[in-house]
């Protein structure tokens, strides 16, 4: 059982059950510590998208060696958060992300996730996984490849997609919630785009008032069907378009 104090409130897990408990009325004044650390394992990727914000590509090389990485997590573990998402680049491009996962698991309190576009994961690497991580995260940006859903579910861990904002975009967005529903899975995280790493040249699809507004709509569309989580920045964005009680920062 992790147990973690902000000042939002104390944060409790339990790995294996993945019971959860928010308590906001403890409190602390300040921030000692994060709730997960996101760890990029390396740079390669199979796509080349132009709003990469760690410019990943197929070209880049960059990765945690082993032994380092497990030094990293070591350290993490001991400092008592609640856990680690693997992500890059391409986690599934990564040589030993079925060897760290186990690693991880076998020898750490720490809850594990993988944030992965779904397209270079087979189904062998996908199974290697069951077992050692308690999610999978894919990251959508077109209904067309919410059928990469498919080969994540049914399989022991929890299936959740992230999605990301642009200017003009917010319909697109309702569709692959639509199409994702109809798979069966029902977790939303929802980050807006920032004109950062490659996408630093793209700064006129930064979402306006209009895409806020759009997205606030959609949520609410949809919040008894599903649960929405946003980063801190949109949550704060949306707050112009509703009480945004509903949602979920991260």
């Amino acid at each position: 059982m992790r147990r973690v104090l902000t000042p939002e409130g104390l944060f409790i897990h339990e790995r294996n059950s993945g019971l959860c408990v928010f308590t906001p009325q403890i409190r602390s004044k300040s921030w000692i510590k994060p709730l997960y650390a996101q760890i990029a394992l390396t740079s390669r990727c199979n796509q080349n998208c132009w709003f990469c914000y760690a410019s990943a590509s197929p070209n880049k090389t960059e990765e945690w060696q082993l032994d380092e990485l497990k030094r990293l997590i070591g350290f993490l573990d001991s400092w008592g958060i609640l856990g680690v998402a693997f992500g890059g680049g391409e986690p599934f491009m990564y040589p030993y992300l079925q060897e760290i996962a186990e690693w991880t698991w076998n020898n750490t309190g720490l809850d594990i996730s993988v944030t992965t576009n779904g397209t270079a994961a087979s189904e062998e690497q996908i199974a290697r996984l069951e077992g050692y991580v308690s999610e999978v995260r894919v990251s959508i940006r077109d209904p067309e490849m919410c059928n990469v859903l498919d080969k994540f579910l049914g399989r022991r861990f929890e299936v959740g997609v992230n999605l990301l904002l642009f200017r003009g975009n917010a319909s697109v967005l309702e569709e692959i919630i639509r199409r994702s529903l109809s798979l069966g899975v029902k977790d939303f995280l929802i980050n807006s785009f920032l004109p950062v790493g490659r996408g630093a040249a793209y700064k006129d699809r930064e979402p306006i008032d209009e895409d806020y507004a759009e997205l606030t709509r959609i949520i609410k569309k949809f919040e008894d069907e599903a649960a929405f989580k946003v980063s801190g920045r949109l949550a704060s964005k949306m707050k112009a378009h509703s009480d945004s009680s509903h949602l979920r920062t991260r």
